[in-house]
């Protein structure tokens, strides 16, 4: 019996393993052939570089044309990531990927850290930790990072774990807010997790509801480099644009500028033009594809034998990471209800956009907007004696992760 419980086990880390290590191989893969014009970070570094906030031209789709400049709309913090390497390699620098890896790198160092904190067994981190890794949509937006969306989405992950570490790990107030702050002027809705962050950082004895010098000086500590980063945002919002809340999404898809040149996501397009931003006719697209679509696979044929085509917008998140389900086992107390709210609300948002992260094969990325928040109480719920079930959870999303991203290189090549 107790061969048979060792081979089981060996059998589960090598399946774990050869997954990981299969998508591994896909970022290097990817690494290795990017190309260079691709990622517009690498043109608004230029433009800062140049002491100008507007850009020659634009590598993807997301951009503004506002009193006949180009600008790229996104928040500033990646681009600054990258702009040393484009003062050395110019406007045609292609390391994207690489850049993306580094910050994926140092996310996985800081979830060991904070796993630790939690689960004393070696095995059971690990493996936590190669949840959050690799059966999640982190890997996919650092094997995409030479495009604008997925790069700054690996550095928001980053930024947000960080600030997550800097409160359970090395407790400091002024840490979790330089993060935040970061964090924030990378993926806008970042901002959100601050109510969070007060009620983790408040002693458990401590009402979140007192008013005193102490609960005063930890807001503060806790707000001051955000207050910053929602003051540069909107300064850099009137420099652009000439009006503190306008970000350039108004300014996009300009009917005289097709900057699209993607037959296959012109829906987008449309949807921009003439519904916009934020519309109720997407819920439903929006709900069906966060809970209920499966891989969306499509045969064609006289028989139905040939691979016609598959989905490109994003699984279900419970089942394309099934062990996510964990988060709902932990302990409901104020940091778990501040947590489940702040994911909601953010969650919610998304409901109503124009995209839900197209495109993807797997989980949507936009849930690592606040994926972090849901890692850290699996992270604090999984136990020991669950690791069978819970490494059994993991393999099928590593697995269904693998197999989408085969077929996706399959089908463009």
């Amino acid at each position: 019996m107790i061969l048979i419980e060792r081979f089981k086990g060996a059998l589960l880390t090598a399946v774990l393993g050869g997954l990981v290590f299969i998508l591994l191989a896909a970022i290097a893969f990817r690494l290795l052939g990017e190309q260079p014009e691709s990622n517009s970070y690498a043109l608004l570094a230029d433009a800062f570089l140049q002491g100008r906030f507007d850009a020659s031209r634009c590598f993807d789709l997301d951009c503004a044309l506002f009193e006949e400049k180009i600008f790229v709309i996104f928040p500033p913090v990646p681009a600054l990531i990258a702009l040393p390497f484009v003062a050395i390699f110019g406007a045609s620098f292609h390391h994207f990927i690489a850049l993306g890896l580094l910050c994926f790198v140092i996310t996985g160092l800081v979830w060991w850290q904070i796993t630790r904190q939690y689960q004393t067994d070696y095995r059971l981190a690990l493996l936590l930790v190669t949840a959050f890794l690799f059966a999640t949509p982190l890997q996919y937006v650092v094997l995409r990072s030479d495009g604008v969306w997925f790069f700054a989405q690996a550095v928001a992950a980053m930024l947000t774990s960080l600030a997550i570490w800097s409160a359970v790990v090395k407790p400091n107030a002024w840490l979790v807010g330089l993060f935040i702050g970061l964090a924030f002027l990378t993926r806008q809705m970042s901002i959100l997790y601050m109510p969070f962050f007060f009620v983790l950082m408040t002693p458990p004895e401590r009402s979140i509801f007192a008013v005193n010098s102490e609960s005063i000086k930890r807001l503060l500590k806790l707000a001051i480099f955000p207050a910053i980063a929602i003051g540069i945002y909107f300064a850099y919002n009137y420099a652009r644009f000439g009006d503190p809340m306008q970000t350039g999404y108004a300014y996009i898809f300009p009917p005289e500028w097709d900057v699209l040149g993607d037959p296959s996501a012109e829906w987008i397009e449309d949807r921009v033009q003439e519904l916009g931003l934020f519309h109720k006719d997407y819920l439903l697209f929006n709900l069906m594809h966060f809970f209920v679509q499966g891989p969306d696979i499509e045969f064609s044929g006289k028989y139905l034998t040939e691979l016609n085509g598959f989905g490109d917008k994003g699984i279900a998140l419970f089942i394309g990471a099934p062990f996510l389900l964990y988060f709902f086992l932990a302990k409901w107390d104020r940091e778990y209800l501040f947590a489940a709210l702040t994911i909601v609300l953010i969650a919610g948002v998304t409901l109503f956009y124009h995209s839900n992260g197209f495109s993807q094969y797997s989980v949507q990325r936009y849930v690592l907007d606040w994926l972090p928040l849901m890692m850290l109480f699996v992270v604090r719920t999984v136990q020991r004696d669950n690791l069978g079930i819970f490494a059994l959870l993991v393999m099928q999303a590593l697995f269904l992760n693998v197999a989408m991203q085969a077929l996706a290189f399959v089908a463009n090549t």
